[in-house]
């Protein structure tokens, strides 16, 4: 079988182009400093680093949800702690004014401060967020939890809904409370301190027994708010051990992916010169058996 020039040009010329292939995919490893550009660099590789990547993004993710799920948490614990203070002056003024021994002037004295404090009370239960948002009215967000009716009772606008967020597989952590069980529930607070502002102010021979039921009732709520102090710093210890977690995870994941498609940068350096004398000793080749003729064997 014969073979013609024209099939050795051929040859030598896919043989440099597939050289010049090369030399290229070297040259942007090098400038990558990556030795994994495109799944047939490494399929096997090219597979393990698409599953890391995933994992990675589902982490940062997870961690981006942690960040939110504490601001919120912390922004909720604010508005309650300050609460407890308010709440705490409120059962004070009222305990003394459960002995009945007050002037006129220091019972009137006693019902405006107490009349501020709920004011106070009242806009921390109605709290937004930096993006307007109310903090204690479940999913009903753009609503004010609670509102006074016609009839002087204080309603709940909100809803029961408690909104949770996934900061790992599988596990979420609940976001908020709602001012209903803290407010409504066990009875209506701003009403039944509206009711004793009032019998203070006008003198109502029953106003000593409307401030112990006060004392009663600011009690439950004093208690249910730090029942949910607590559980805001559970939840919020929880995102900190789980977060923790994930830096830990995502940290090994990269070195993983590191490995896996980081570049032996002098043996690839060293290689492309090897391809690149190998590519001019085919120029050359190429060179005189493309130039051959039987003119030159003619003498």
């Amino acid at each position: 079988m014969r073979i013609s020039t024209n099939q050795i040009q051929l040859s030598m010329l896919d043989n440099l182009q597939q050289g010049f292939g090369e030399y290229a995919r070297l040259d942007r490893q090098i400038s990558s400093n990556k030795r994994i550009l495109q799944p047939s660099d490494d399929p096997v590789g090219s597979v393990q680093l698409l599953g890391l990547k995933k994992e990675q993004a589902a982490m940062a993710q997870y961690q981006k949800n942690i960040a939110n799920a504490k601001s919120q948490l912390s922004q909720g614990e604010i508005q309650l702690e300050t609460m407890t203070n308010m709440l705490s002056r409120l059962r004070d003024l009222t305990q003394t004014a459960a002995t009945g021994s007050l002037s006129e002037d220091d019972r009137r004295a006693v019902s405006s401060e107490l009349a501020i404090i709920k004011d106070g009370l009242l806009d921390l239960a109605n709290a937004r967020n930096e993006s307007g948002s109310s903090l204690f009215s479940g999913s009903q967000v753009d609503k004010a939890p609670i509102v006074k009716g016609p009839g002087g009772d204080y309603l709940y606008q909100g809803d029961a809904l408690v909104r949770e967020v996934g900061i790992a597989r599988g596990v979420t952590v609940e976001l908020n409370h709602t001012a209903d069980k803290l407010f409504i529930q066990n009875g209506d607070f701003f009403k039944q301190l509206d009711d004793m502002v009032a019998a203070f102010d006008s003198g109502a021979a029953d106003a000593t027994d409307q401030a112990r039921a006060m004392l009663d009732r600011s009690l439950i709520l004093q208690d249910d708010i730090s029942q949910m102090v607590s559980t805001i710093g559970a939840r919020t210890n929880l995102l900190d051990q789980v977060d923790e977690g994930h830096a830990e995870k995502s940290t090994y994941s990269k070195e993983v992916s590191n490995q896996i498609e980081s570049l032996d940068y002098a043996e690839a350096v060293t290689k492309q010169a090897h391809v690149l004398m190998a590519l001019q000793v085919q120029q050359q080749a190429f060179a005189k058996v493309n130039g051959l003729s039987l003119f030159n064997y003619i003498p």
